[in-house]
């Protein structure tokens, strides 16, 4: 069985981020899967830090001495790479795996991950957070230690085509963008029917509420059938106060919890919105992970920021001089017509090319 052991900055009860998705992939084509989470701090004790969650998942409890944020200078990222070492060699001989497993990392400072997997090959995946942090007014360290990374990397990959330029200075970087998880399938209700726009996602500051407010007062002009429904998590308590009570406030707005899509009423959804404005992390989005899931349902896309977002002729714009009344409109008119056209980028995002860019074409016959 071929295995791959994922460096992550998360836990894997997280609402599902790239590094999820990537290990699920792996999971759902036999790869055995160890999902290294979030460091701790080294003060937290860990009664289990190897847990078997399956015979192919197992997930491992790791430590850090200084938080990102605190290894502003080098000799503090030195003094943090020397104990992430430490730490994470008596993890492995914990796991107690082969020497024959893909290293895929999704820290931005993983360069002590050579002197822990010296022989085996090593991807890094740069995904878009790291745009945000790279802005630190702090002597430039996260990009340091981003460089440091690429450098000792077999590979490296990345979710957008900013970021693929970027790291180019450092290493041969590839674009890697999310795949679809479920088949197209054909929209039944006509567009004449629909009336709701859709927010499927973290309801969170990244949404630019002046939009919202403008699509709000759209719904109000077209009628009390017109709706915004958000649905989704908020990662942050004080965050999650702030957006409900701004998106409470205004009209013909209706917020749900986290529901899965296919529980959700989308006969009668229009499009799905994703209005971010231009928060550091948004701007180096080229596709947000939810993007095919909403295609899949066959929902063209209304979104606004994200200026290195994918174009096709179902993704309409709602900022850059839009009106949205017009943007709304165009969804109607041309909702059936679109439809071939999504199917056809839905089905041209596969899974198997993900897994082959990966370095696991031998899953796929398995």
């Amino acid at each position: 069985m071929t295995a791959a052991i994922l460096i992550t900055n998360s836990y894997w009860q997280e609402p599902p981020r790239i590094r999820h998705q990537v290990a699920n992939l792996l999971l759902s084509h036999g790869v055995e899967v160890a999902f290294f989470e979030r460091p701790q701090s080294p003060w937290v004790r860990q009664a289990s830090p190897v847990r078997r969650v399956s015979s192919t998942l197992s997930l491992v409890s790791t430590k850090g001495l200084l938080h990102p944020q605190l290894r502003v200078v080098p000799p503090l990222a030195w003094a943090n790479s020397e104990f992430s070492a430490a730490v994470y060699h008596q993890r492995v001989a914990q796991l107690g795996w082969r020497t024959d497993a893909t290293i895929i990392n999704f820290m931005h400072d993983g360069s002590f991950l050579r002197r822990v997997f010296p022989t085996q090959r090593l991807i890094t995946l740069v995904h878009d957070d790291f745009e945000a942090q790279s802005h630190f007014p702090w002597f430039g360290h996260v990009t340091r230690a981003l460089r440091a990374t690429c450098k000792v990397s077999d590979q490296v990959l990345a979710v957008s085509t900013p970021l693929v330029d970027r790291l180019q200075q450092w290493a041969n970087c590839e674009l890697f963008l999310p795949w679809a998880v479920r088949p197209y399938s054909v929209p039944l209700a006509s567009a004449v029917d629909r009336t709701t726009l859709l927010f499927w996602g973290s309801v969170d500051t990244a949404i630019d509420l002046s939009i919202v407010r403008r699509l709000s007062e759209e719904c109000v002009r077209r009628g009390p059938q017109w709706q915004l429904l958000f649905v989704g998590p908020t990662e942050r308590a004080d965050r999650r106060r702030l957006m409900l009570g701004a998106l409470g406030s205004l009209p013909q707005v209706r917020i749900q919890g986290t529901t899965p899509l296919e529980e959700l009423p989308l006969d009668s959804v229009l499009a799905a919105i994703i209005p971010y404005g231009g928060a550091p992390h948004t701007r180096a989005i080229t596709m947000a992970n939810k993007t095919l899931q909403l295609l899949s349902c066959g929902l063209p896309l209304l979104i606004a920021g994200m200026p290195s977002f994918v174009k096709q002729p179902f993704i309409v714009r709602l900022d850059q001089g839009a009106d949205i009344p017009s943007a709304i409109d165009q969804v109607q008119a041309a909702f059936a017509t679109w439809q071939p056209a999504i199917e056809n980028f839905v089905r041209s995002q596969r899974a198997e090319d993900r897994l082959r860019q990966l370095g696991f074409a031998s899953a796929l016959s398995a």
